[in-house]
């Protein structure tokens, strides 16, 4: 994905800070209620965890509409997508993200499933920090950001992966000009 501010959400945090806790109170034997005061976490939540308690999304994984394994194949479609120049739009994500919620509907025989909610999509790009949404620009507002050094090192570790998976040979290697586009994308929609 193109260069963006790293996110975190609010529980990847409160989950990092849980695990330092137990961590510490492992190695050291500090009492919960001191490493809850510490860490700025309940020491209720500490101690049942401690005792084999489930996270926040453990625990409410069943009333999800997609399964882990289907979130994690929309995060890397969206991430080789990307990576070939073409990020998804939103309205693409959403539908195949339908897609996945009506064979899981089908197989469960619980019709239910297939129906994603409102904000279904924010939800799941908050719940994945290494997707953001931003409007596409067209080739002109790119030329730009021709100086950015991360977006540069990003382009081109993309470039090295991509001749690597795909065995290209640098003879095979061609020059663009700048006059090329997608038929069929608008010059301003939003992408992942």
């Amino acid at each position: 994905m193109a260069p963006t501010k790293p996110r975190e959400s609010k529980n990847t945090l409160q989950e990092v800070r849980i695990c330092r806790a137990l961590e510490e109170w492992r190695l050291a034997g500090t009492s919960f209620r001191k490493l809850a005061n510490k860490y700025g976490v309940s020491s209720s939540t500490l101690s049942d965890r401690e005792r084999g308690g489930l996270t926040h999304q453990q625990s409410h994984a069943h009333e999800q509409k997609l399964t882990p394994a289907m979130k994690k194949a929309l995060e890397d479609w969206c991430k080789k997508l990307d990576d070939w120049g073409f990020p998804p739009r939103m309205d693409l994500l959403h539908a195949k993200a339908g897609a996945l919620a009506q064979i899981r509907a089908e197989e469960e025989e619980d019709p239910e499933l297939a129906h994603l909610g409102q904000h279904w999509l924010s939800n799941f790009l908050n719940h994945h920090p290494s997707l953001s949404a931003k409007f596409s620009t067209q080739l002109d507002h790119q030329w730009a950001y021709g100086g950015n050094i991360p977006a540069l090192k990003d382009y081109f570790a993309k470039l090295l992966r991509l001749i690597r998976t795909r065995k290209i040979q640098p003879e095979d290697i061609f020059n663009m000009d700048e006059k090329g586009f997608i038929i069929g994308m608008s010059s301003k929609a939003k992408v992942i």
